[in-house]
């Protein structure tokens, strides 16, 4: 899962919108909770910042938070699979849009 990162945003403030978000979702810091940040990505004018966690359920909360209407303050994108071709989606403000896999870009 990739979610929006403003171009001067720095690691630290990233986790802080993170944290805050699965409070928001949780109601309070889960004690197992556990992720990484990786990489910088760029889709279109956007600039993303990979959210890795072990536990897959904190991705599919935040993405259900993100397709509800009012969604959450910045979009997110999801990759996947299919018979052997890649997808991407880009989430905002509620609506899901596919996107072309390729337009995503490591920054």
């Amino acid at each position: 899962m990739f979610i929006e990162s403003p171009a001067d945003e720095t690691e630290e403030q990233f986790r802080a919108y993170v944290t805050e978000l699965i409070i928001n979702i949780y109601t309070r810091l889960p004690d197992w909770l556990e992720y990484q940040v990786g990489g910088r990505f760029k889709l279109g004018g956007t600039f993303y910042r990979q959210f890795i966690c072990p536990a897959g359920s904190v991705s599919v909360f935040i993405y259900q938070r993100a397709t509800q209407q009012g969604g959450i303050s910045r979009s997110i994108v999801e990759l996947g699979e299919a018979h052997g071709e890649r997808h991407c989606w880009e989430i905002h403000s509620g609506v899901e849009t596919e996107i072309e896999y390729e337009e995503l870009q490591k920054v």
